[in-house]
């Protein structure tokens, strides 16, 4: 797998770019804040191709929040759902 470049845009999501698809996740505009899906909150709600990489993504995503000095908090009550591109 290869890089995975986030980005946020409006509506308080958080747009993750990998090669194999886009993840929208939850990221609090006002104070920034990245709220990341725990394991099981991800096993339930990610696209079949994600489900494995939970730890790919939370290590990337936090290695992204630690660059940019915003917090992240990992929990079971946010969201995470695939953006489909039409290609």
């Amino acid at each position: 797998m290869g890089p995975i470049k986030f980005n946020p845009r409006w509506r308080e999501e958080l747009v993750a770019v990998s090669d194999q698809g886009v993840l929208i996740l939850e990221i609090a505009m006002g104070t920034l804040h990245v709220y990341f899906p725990d394991e099981a909150k991800w096993l339930t709600s990610a696209p079949d191709w994600a489900r494995p990489q939970w730890q790919v993504y939370r290590d990337a995503c936090t290695q992204w929040c630690k660059e940019n000095r915003i917090p992240i908090s990992l929990v079971n009550n946010t969201f995470i759902y695939e953006e489909k591109t039409n290609n």
